[in-house]
């Protein structure tokens, strides 16, 4: 049984196409009917001011970009050279530890008397010790 003014169904829930409009819509005319006299239909060009704007906001966002992205890079490149000079930097402190170790080593202090100040080492016998007086053991009493 057909209903009367009933439509074909064209798709189901959410995801379904739209239903196709119940009117067929009017062809646009090209000429506007104004009393007995059909005058021809002025076009307007609306698209080209806004289409510049389009490509002048394009450009300055690419530009904006480009600015943007070679900032990061040369960030990239600046902590790379920091980060090897703080290397850099950090092996020279260890080297610098090693040369105060071995400055004070006393087998290096005792080569270096021996050989640039051309000192010896005295026997046990040779040296000589002075007793204390009376007088400076009651004054640290």
């Amino acid at each position: 049984m057909a209903v009367v003014g009933a439509r074909p169904v064209t798709g189901i829930g959410l995801f379904g196409r739209r239903p196709r409009p119940r009117t067929r819509p009017r062809p646009v005319s090209t000429r506007v009917r104004t009393g007995a006299r059909a005058l021809p239909r002025r076009r307007e060009v609306h698209g080209v001011s806004g289409l510049l704007v389009a490509i002048a906001a394009a450009a300055a966002l690419a530009l904006f970009y480009l600015s943007q992205s070679s900032h990061v890079a040369a960030t990239g490149y600046e902590i790379d050279t920091l980060q090897s000079q703080v290397d850099r930097l950090m092996r020279d402190q260890q080297q610098l530890i090693l040369q105060i170790g071995e400055a004070r080593s006393p087998a290096r202090i005792e080569a270096l008397a021996r050989s640039r100040l051309h000192l010896v080492q005295l026997d046990d016998g040779d040296v000589a010790f002075a007793s204390r007086s009376d007088a400076t053991e009651h004054a640290t009493r």
